[in-house]
């Protein structure tokens, strides 16, 4: 009887083959690390600029508080979402990414570029920004095209995060055109309208979206014995929840803009409570996902508030943008840098130390805005927030051009 089918060698398997290729090859070889290399440059890059810009009066005609208002979440985010939906997105769709995955480099560069760009012209006033948001929109506006492409291609019978992500990046290329023609006009509703797509149209639905598809599946496979549940109403709940307060700012029902509010706030309080938050934090990793999502539930109650008439000030904004938006950003990064970068799957103290510092930061400035403070209180939660992210950059950057540390492709 041959026994040939069976392995019975006793030496040890030998060790992964390391990637070969430039760093510069390994940035252009998958989305993620182009992507989120250039958003990485581009957090950098405004949080040194408003920590200028509070600091001294910026040059030119933009007030330093409306620039920052529009550029942040516009610049911080976007290049992020690009490389989680071309990392994540074709598995949703079932679909292979095309040969020129190489391109997407370039767009993330272009991206940057033009943030860099666009700050510059705001120092210089007039119509200098013109030429940053002109290049944001071409970058934003082909890789949306991509998706696009990506979403028409799948033959997957559920394709409704793909659909709603589409439908986002049409809102955010809507947002850029709005700000491109804000600074070539002067008029400040332009700039009210681009910010309130910004957020309503573009970032809450996005990463509600990628929270809903995620969260759920994260949690199922860290934590076996909990349920998923993610009713496809629930989404849709909210995304409506979202385009009601755009309407209802725009067309002066401030009712209307406030009960919306308040309803999303309970939704999203149950389900922070549905999807386990108490239960996440037996793992750092997924307890960074569920304590940022936990932000939603007060930062809509305050946009509520806001609504009704009651004055709170900059907190909704902050609450979303800081404490929910960045804390989400920075726990869904590291997850996706460390799995595809081949690492463990693990928040070491120092990752965790720097997700729980940027909570207190957001809660410092969420204060600020509701009770006021001394402007050294202000420069604290900026340097805080920037030195936080320095940090952060300075673990994840790297693994975005060095090979995977278990010597596979990608």
């Amino acid at each position: 009887m041959s026994l040939t089918v069976f392995n019975t060698s006793i030496e040890p398997p030998s060790p992964p083959t390391p990637a070969v290729g430039s760093a510069w090859q390994r940035l252009r070889s998958v989305p993620h690390r182009a992507y989120f290399g250039a958003g990485v440059l581009a957090i950098l890059s405004l949080g040194f600029w408003w920590a200028l810009a509070i600091a001294r009066p910026l040059l030119g005609s933009y007030p330093a508080l409306m620039v920052h208002g529009l550029m942040t979440p516009l610049g911080v985010f976007p290049l992020f979402m690009l490389g989680f939906i071309f990392t994540a997105g074709p598995r949703w769709l079932n679909v292979s990414e095309p040969a020129d995955a190489a391109s997407h480099l370039p767009l993330a560069l272009a991206y940057l570029a033009g943030l860099w760009l666009a700050l510059a012209g705001f120092s210089l006033g007039g119509s200098w920004p013109a030429a940053g948001f002109l290049l944001m929109q071409l970058s934003w506006s082909i890789a949306s095209l991509r998706w696009w492409r990506l979403y028409q291609r799948s033959q997957v019978a559920d394709k409704r995060h793909g659909l709603r992500i589409l439908l986002a990046m049409g809102l955010g290329a809507l947002a850029l055109m709005l700000a491109l023609l804000w600074v070539r006009s002067g008029d400040g509703r332009l700039w009210w309208l681009a910010r309130q797509i910004v957020f309503w149209g573009l970032l809450l639905p996005v990463f509600l979206t990628v929270s809903h598809r995620m969260l759920p599946f994260f949690t199922q496979s860290a934590l076996p014995g909990h349920a998923s549940w993610r009713p496809h109403w629930l989404l849709d709940g909210w995304l409506a929840g979202c385009a009601l307060l755009i309407m209802a700012d725009a067309f002066g029902q401030a009712w209307l803009a406030a009960l919306s509010a308040f309803a999303l706030a309970a939704s999203l309080a149950y389900t922070s409570w549905r999807w386990g938050l108490r239960a996440s934090l037996q793992n750092r990793l997924l307890a960074m996902l569920h304590l940022s999502f936990a932000w939603l539930a007060p930062a809509l109650l305050l946009q509520g508030l806001h609504s009704a008439g009651v004055a709170v000030g900059a907190a909704p904004a902050h609450a979303i943008g800081l404490g929910f938006c960045c804390t989400m950003l920075v726990g869904f990064v590291t997850r996706v840098t460390l799995g595809h970068g081949g690492r463990d799957l693990v928040a070491d103290n120092t990752y965790w130390t720097i997700y729980l510092g940027l909570h207190a930061v957001a809660a410092l400035r969420v204060g600020l805005a509701l009770w006021g403070g001394p402007p050294a209180w202000l420069h604290l939660a900026s340097a805080g927030w920037l030195l936080l992210m320095l940090a952060w950059a300075a673990r994840v950057l790297p693994i975005y051009w060095h090979a995977r540390a278990d010597g596979k492709p990608g």
